[in-house]
């Protein structure tokens, strides 16, 4: 049985080589956020490069060398036995969503283990999950911005709920910077950290919205 291992970025990819950790298979990283800008219907393909590298600022072969190389193993479909291994907060689980809705979208049929990690990339939980149906939970929650009407596992309600808060306007972190907007930064970017763990954000993301809620004083 051929295995595909995909790992939500490259921080957890580092820690497997580094710890000479082997899962059984090849492995490879999906580097996106998929939590931050619009989308299209079409995943990975060329107008989805073109969306998402507007969203991030690249360039499309800085894209491709960061998000679409790495993950090209995965395009073959050559491989039936696909094992996600994805934190429970909003980030991993909103590229976990994206992924499943790529496989939904070709039909895939092979089998597909989807292993819970925690922050240290330590496995909490493992489950069998059918991509069937994710297509459309990706367009109702990333596209239309909207709740699915399809039952999902509770992990993955609780960060599309967040997501919907995350992507307006005005949502819990714009509010908890405003309120503190007289913090020192480095303070401030350790709490937003500590506060909304949850999210999963990184503190390039974290930055981002302190700046964007300071252009506004």
């Amino acid at each position: 049985m051929a295995r595909l291992n995909v790992v939500n970025g490259m921080a957890m990819l580092s820690y497997l080589t580094e710890n000479n950790i082997d899962l059984g298979g090849e492995i490879v990283p999906f580097n996106e956020g998929m939590c931050d800008g619009e989308t299209i219907q079409d995943i990975f393909s060329g107008d989805f490069e073109l969306e998402r590298c507007v969203v991030h600022g690249v360039g499309v072969e800085e894209y491709e060398d960061i998000v679409i190389n790495p993950l090209s193993p995965l395009f073959t479909f050559e491989y039936d036995e696909l094992h996600l291994f994805f934190d429970e907060d909003m980030f991993c689980q909103i590229n976990l969503i994206t992924l499943l809705a790529y496989l939904d979208s070709n039909c895939y049929e092979g089998k597909i283990a989807l292993h819970i990690v925690d922050y240290e990339y330590q496995e909490i939980k493992c489950v069998e999950i059918k991509p069937q149906g994710f297509f459309n939970v990706y367009k109702t929650v990333l596209i239309d911005k909207k709740i699915p009407e399809i039952i999902l596992p509770d992990i993955m309600m609780d960060a599309v709920i967040n997501y919907l808060d995350y992507s307006k306007e005005n949502n819990d972190l714009t509010d908890f910077v405003s309120q503190n907007i007289d913090m020192q930064e480095s303070e401030l970017l350790d709490e937003m950290y500590n506060r909304f763990k949850y999210l999963g954000l990184g503190d390039t993301q974290l930055q981002k919205i302190i700046e964007k809620v300071k252009f506004k004083f």
